[in-house]
Protein backbone atom coordinates (compact mmCIF):
# COMPACT_ATOMS: atom_id res chain seq x y z
CA UNK A 1 0.00 0.00 0.00
CA UNK A 2 1.58 3.41 -0.48
CA UNK A 3 2.86 5.45 2.51
CA UNK A 4 0.50 8.35 1.43
CA UNK A 5 -2.56 6.44 1.81
CA UNK A 6 -3.84 7.41 5.26
CA UNK A 7 -4.90 4.66 7.85
CA UNK A 8 -8.38 5.90 8.06
CA UNK A 9 -8.84 5.34 4.29
CA UNK A 10 -7.48 2.35 4.07
CA UNK A 11 -9.74 1.45 7.03
CA UNK A 12 -12.58 2.27 5.82
CA UNK A 13 -11.75 0.02 2.61
CA UNK A 14 -11.00 -2.86 4.27
CA UNK A 15 -14.38 -2.06 6.38
CA UNK A 16 -16.44 -2.16 2.57
CA UNK A 17 -14.39 -5.37 2.07
CA UNK A 18 -16.14 -6.91 4.99
CA UNK A 19 -19.20 -5.17 4.67
CA UNK A 20 -19.53 -6.85 1.11
CA UNK A 21 -18.40 -10.74 2.00
CA UNK A 22 -21.45 -10.25 4.61
CA UNK A 23 -23.66 -9.05 1.92
CA UNK A 24 -22.97 -11.67 -0.76
CA UNK A 25 -23.61 -14.37 2.02
CA UNK A 26 -20.26 -16.24 2.13
CA UNK A 27 -21.40 -19.12 4.14
CA UNK A 28 -18.45 -19.72 5.77
CA UNK A 29 -17.38 -16.19 6.77
CA UNK A 30 -18.19 -16.39 10.54
CA UNK A 31 -16.66 -19.70 10.87
CA UNK A 32 -13.72 -18.06 9.65
CA UNK A 33 -13.70 -15.30 12.03
CA UNK A 34 -14.67 -17.21 14.82
CA UNK A 35 -11.59 -19.55 13.96
CA UNK A 36 -9.11 -16.38 13.62
CA UNK A 37 -10.62 -15.23 17.03
CA UNK A 38 -9.59 -18.79 18.74
CA UNK A 39 -5.73 -18.60 16.88
CA UNK A 40 -5.06 -15.53 17.89
CA UNK A 41 -6.10 -15.71 20.84
CA UNK A 42 -7.22 -12.01 23.38
CA UNK A 43 -5.45 -10.19 20.54
CA UNK A 44 -7.65 -10.59 17.81
CA UNK A 45 -10.18 -7.73 17.79
CA UNK A 46 -12.02 -7.56 14.67
CA UNK A 47 -14.27 -4.58 15.40
CA UNK A 48 -14.02 -2.47 12.23
CA UNK A 49 -12.41 0.55 13.69
CA UNK A 50 -9.28 -1.70 14.56
CA UNK A 51 -6.73 -0.96 11.96
CA UNK A 52 -4.13 -3.71 12.43
CA UNK A 53 -5.98 -6.70 13.23
CA UNK A 54 -8.47 -6.34 10.48
CA UNK A 55 -6.03 -6.25 7.60
CA UNK A 56 -4.43 -9.62 9.40
CA UNK A 57 -7.77 -10.94 8.73
CA UNK A 58 -8.74 -9.83 5.33
CA UNK A 59 -5.35 -10.98 4.47
CA UNK A 60 -5.78 -14.46 6.24
CA UNK A 61 -9.30 -15.08 4.12
CA UNK A 62 -9.26 -17.27 0.72
CA UNK A 63 -8.76 -16.20 -2.56
CA UNK A 64 -12.39 -16.76 -3.05
CA UNK A 65 -13.07 -15.05 -0.80
CA UNK A 66 -11.50 -11.92 -1.23
CA UNK A 67 -12.02 -12.26 -5.08
CA UNK A 68 -15.47 -12.09 -4.72
CA UNK A 69 -16.03 -9.01 -3.10
CA UNK A 70 -14.17 -6.75 -5.75
CA UNK A 71 -14.80 -8.28 -9.11
CA UNK A 72 -16.39 -5.44 -10.64
CA UNK A 73 -14.84 -2.71 -8.01
CA UNK A 74 -12.74 0.33 -9.10
CA UNK A 75 -10.60 0.18 -6.61
CA UNK A 76 -7.19 2.90 -6.26
CA UNK A 77 -3.82 0.41 -6.78
CA UNK A 78 -2.70 2.10 -3.42
CA UNK A 79 -5.27 0.60 -1.68
CA UNK A 80 -4.60 -2.94 -2.71
CA UNK A 81 -2.57 -5.35 -0.83
CA UNK A 82 0.67 -5.81 -2.30
CA UNK A 83 0.85 -9.17 -4.85
CA UNK A 84 -3.07 -9.30 -3.93
CA UNK A 85 -4.98 -11.80 -6.51
CA UNK A 86 -8.05 -9.90 -8.16
CA UNK A 87 -10.09 -10.31 -11.03
CA UNK A 88 -11.09 -7.71 -13.19
CA UNK A 89 -13.85 -7.88 -15.76
CA UNK A 90 -11.94 -6.39 -19.32
CA UNK A 91 -14.47 -7.08 -21.79
CA UNK A 92 -18.24 -8.35 -22.64
CA UNK A 93 -17.68 -9.10 -25.99
CA UNK A 94 -15.80 -11.44 -25.59
CA UNK A 95 -16.48 -12.16 -21.98
CA UNK A 96 -13.14 -11.42 -20.57
CA UNK A 97 -11.76 -11.51 -17.38
CA UNK A 98 -7.83 -10.80 -16.15
CA UNK A 99 -6.80 -12.03 -12.89
CA UNK A 100 -4.23 -9.61 -11.31
CA UNK A 101 -1.06 -11.49 -9.90
CA UNK A 102 -2.31 -14.87 -10.34
CA UNK A 103 0.65 -16.96 -9.99
CA UNK A 104 4.02 -16.04 -7.83
CA UNK A 105 6.77 -15.81 -9.36
CA UNK A 106 8.22 -19.41 -7.97
CA UNK A 107 4.88 -20.72 -9.53
CA UNK A 108 5.80 -19.07 -13.13
CA UNK A 109 9.55 -19.92 -13.02
CA UNK A 110 8.76 -24.10 -12.10
CA UNK A 111 6.14 -24.00 -15.16
CA UNK A 112 8.86 -22.45 -17.31
CA UNK A 113 11.59 -25.24 -15.78
CA UNK A 114 8.80 -28.26 -16.95
CA UNK A 115 8.60 -26.97 -20.03
CA UNK A 116 12.51 -26.26 -21.29
CA UNK A 117 13.76 -29.55 -21.71
CA UNK A 118 10.65 -30.68 -24.41
CA UNK A 119 10.01 -27.74 -26.48
CA UNK A 120 8.97 -27.84 -30.11
CA UNK A 121 7.63 -26.00 -32.68
CA UNK A 122 4.01 -25.47 -31.79
CA UNK A 123 1.94 -27.00 -34.23
CA UNK A 124 -1.91 -25.64 -36.06
CA UNK A 125 -4.69 -27.65 -36.60
CA UNK A 126 -6.22 -28.17 -40.66
CA UNK A 127 -9.83 -26.21 -40.13
CA UNK A 128 -10.77 -28.98 -42.14
CA UNK A 129 -9.17 -32.43 -41.82
CA UNK A 130 -7.80 -31.83 -38.31
CA UNK A 131 -4.25 -33.06 -38.94
CA UNK A 132 -1.25 -30.73 -37.19
CA UNK A 133 1.08 -29.08 -38.78
CA UNK A 134 3.75 -26.75 -38.91
CA UNK A 135 2.61 -23.07 -40.00
CA UNK A 136 4.07 -19.50 -40.61
CA UNK A 137 0.53 -18.55 -38.69
CA UNK A 138 1.92 -19.79 -35.67
CA UNK A 139 5.76 -19.35 -34.97
CA UNK A 140 6.37 -20.26 -31.34
CA UNK A 141 8.07 -23.37 -29.79
CA UNK A 142 5.94 -24.90 -26.50
CA UNK A 143 5.59 -27.90 -24.62
CA UNK A 144 2.62 -29.56 -22.42
CA UNK A 145 2.55 -30.53 -19.12
CA UNK A 146 -0.23 -33.22 -18.13
CA UNK A 147 -3.20 -32.58 -15.95
CA UNK A 148 -1.89 -33.00 -12.06
CA UNK A 149 2.15 -32.94 -12.88
CA UNK A 150 2.97 -32.39 -9.78
CA UNK A 151 1.70 -30.93 -6.17
CA UNK A 152 2.92 -27.58 -7.49
CA UNK A 153 1.00 -27.97 -10.76
CA UNK A 154 -2.35 -29.23 -9.06
CA UNK A 155 -2.58 -26.13 -6.93
CA UNK A 156 -2.48 -23.87 -9.70
CA UNK A 157 -5.30 -26.09 -11.43
CA UNK A 158 -6.80 -25.73 -7.95
CA UNK A 159 -7.10 -22.10 -8.25
CA UNK A 160 -7.71 -21.80 -11.60
CA UNK A 161 -11.06 -23.75 -10.63
CA UNK A 162 -11.63 -21.45 -7.45
CA UNK A 163 -11.59 -18.63 -9.45
CA UNK A 164 -13.14 -19.45 -12.76
CA UNK A 165 -15.62 -21.63 -11.69
CA UNK A 166 -14.94 -24.03 -14.00
CA UNK A 167 -14.01 -27.98 -13.20
CA UNK A 168 -10.74 -29.63 -12.97
CA UNK A 169 -11.40 -32.48 -14.31
CA UNK A 170 -13.37 -30.11 -17.54
CA UNK A 171 -9.46 -28.91 -18.38
CA UNK A 172 -6.99 -30.18 -20.35
CA UNK A 173 -3.46 -29.96 -19.02
CA UNK A 174 -1.04 -26.72 -19.57
CA UNK A 175 0.52 -25.79 -22.82
CA UNK A 176 3.41 -23.71 -21.79
CA UNK A 177 4.50 -21.66 -24.65
CA UNK A 178 7.71 -19.39 -25.65
CA UNK A 179 7.86 -16.58 -27.81
CA UNK A 180 11.47 -15.15 -29.19
CA UNK A 181 11.62 -11.68 -30.99
CA UNK A 182 9.77 -11.68 -34.04
CA UNK A 183 7.84 -15.16 -32.68
CA UNK A 184 3.72 -14.38 -33.11
CA UNK A 185 0.35 -16.33 -33.30
CA UNK A 186 -1.89 -14.82 -35.72
CA UNK A 187 -6.01 -14.07 -34.77
CA UNK A 188 -7.31 -17.74 -34.89
CA UNK A 189 -10.26 -19.31 -32.74
CA UNK A 190 -9.57 -21.89 -30.56
CA UNK A 191 -10.59 -24.94 -31.39
CA UNK A 192 -10.93 -28.97 -30.55
CA UNK A 193 -14.13 -28.20 -29.00
CA UNK A 194 -13.56 -25.66 -25.83
CA UNK A 195 -15.89 -23.28 -24.59
CA UNK A 196 -13.29 -21.45 -22.51
CA UNK A 197 -9.24 -20.67 -22.47
CA UNK A 198 -7.14 -19.66 -19.14
CA UNK A 199 -4.22 -17.90 -20.00
CA UNK A 200 -1.57 -17.18 -17.75
CA UNK A 201 1.50 -14.96 -18.14
CA UNK A 202 4.65 -16.45 -16.99
CA UNK A 203 7.48 -13.75 -17.75
CA UNK A 204 7.07 -9.68 -18.86
CA UNK A 205 7.67 -8.75 -21.90
CA UNK A 206 9.94 -5.40 -22.73
CA UNK A 207 8.02 -4.49 -25.83
CA UNK A 208 5.71 -6.42 -28.25
CA UNK A 209 3.58 -9.96 -27.58
CA UNK A 210 0.46 -8.33 -26.84
CA UNK A 211 -2.78 -10.80 -26.85
CA UNK A 212 -5.08 -8.80 -29.13
CA UNK A 213 -9.01 -9.10 -29.82
CA UNK A 214 -9.30 -7.63 -33.44
CA UNK A 215 -13.26 -8.65 -33.39
CA UNK A 216 -14.08 -7.22 -29.86
CA UNK A 217 -16.15 -4.19 -28.76
CA UNK A 218 -13.54 -2.10 -27.91
CA UNK A 219 -10.39 -3.45 -29.68
CA UNK A 220 -9.07 -5.20 -26.40
CA UNK A 221 -5.30 -5.87 -25.73
CA UNK A 222 -3.45 -7.39 -23.06
CA UNK A 223 -0.05 -6.68 -22.30
CA UNK A 224 1.53 -9.42 -20.45
CA UNK A 225 2.80 -8.95 -17.28
CA UNK A 226 4.48 -11.85 -15.30
CA UNK A 227 1.74 -13.35 -12.85
CA UNK A 228 -1.37 -11.95 -14.38
CA UNK A 229 -3.79 -14.45 -16.25
CA UNK A 230 -6.96 -13.96 -18.34
CA UNK A 231 -10.05 -15.89 -19.07
CA UNK A 232 -11.71 -15.37 -22.32
CA UNK A 233 -14.89 -17.41 -23.41
CA UNK A 234 -15.15 -18.56 -26.98
CA UNK A 235 -18.10 -19.70 -26.83
CA UNK A 236 -21.89 -18.48 -25.91
CA UNK A 237 -23.94 -19.61 -22.92
CA UNK A 238 -25.87 -21.35 -25.66
CA UNK A 239 -22.70 -23.23 -26.75
CA UNK A 240 -22.22 -21.41 -30.33
CA UNK A 241 -19.33 -19.70 -31.23
CA UNK A 242 -18.52 -16.02 -30.59
CA UNK A 243 -16.94 -14.44 -33.22
CA UNK A 244 -15.24 -11.55 -30.69
CA UNK A 245 -13.27 -14.59 -29.45
CA UNK A 246 -10.78 -14.24 -32.18
CA UNK A 247 -7.34 -13.55 -30.62
CA UNK A 248 -4.06 -13.55 -31.34
CA UNK A 249 -0.06 -12.76 -29.88
CA UNK A 250 1.18 -10.03 -31.42
CA UNK A 251 5.23 -10.48 -32.87
CA UNK A 252 7.34 -9.90 -29.92
CA UNK A 253 9.65 -7.19 -30.13
CA UNK A 254 11.80 -6.62 -27.57
CA UNK A 255 13.04 -9.55 -24.96
CA UNK A 256 11.20 -12.79 -24.07
CA UNK A 257 7.22 -14.07 -24.17
CA UNK A 258 7.09 -17.48 -21.85
CA UNK A 259 3.13 -18.11 -21.43
CA UNK A 260 0.61 -21.07 -20.75
CA UNK A 261 -2.72 -21.81 -21.82
CA UNK A 262 -5.25 -24.39 -20.44
CA UNK A 263 -8.48 -25.11 -22.39
CA UNK A 264 -11.55 -25.97 -21.34
CA UNK A 265 -14.16 -28.10 -22.35
CA UNK A 266 -18.53 -28.39 -21.64
CA UNK A 267 -17.26 -31.80 -20.32
CA UNK A 268 -14.78 -34.04 -18.64
CA UNK A 269 -11.42 -33.80 -20.79
CA UNK A 270 -9.96 -37.10 -20.92
CA UNK A 271 -7.83 -36.26 -24.01
CA UNK A 272 -3.62 -35.67 -24.02
CA UNK A 273 -1.72 -34.33 -26.27
CA UNK A 274 1.67 -34.89 -27.56
CA UNK A 275 2.53 -31.59 -29.29
CA UNK A 276 1.45 -27.23 -28.85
Amino acid sequence: MSASTTPSTISQYLRQRLHKLKIYGVSDLRQHIDTFKETMGDSANVKTGDFNNLTILLCSLAPTLTAITCKLEKVDASLRFPNERWPEVISMKPRGFLYHNFLENEECEHLISLAKPKMVRSMVSNAITGVQGVSSVRTSTGSFISRGHDKIVEEIEKRISEFTFLPVENGEGLRVIHYEVGQKFDPHYDGLGSIATFLMYLSDVDEGGETVFPMSSGGLSVSPKKGDAVLFWSKRPDGSLDPSSLHGGRPVIKGNKWASVKLFFSQEFKGSYNNT
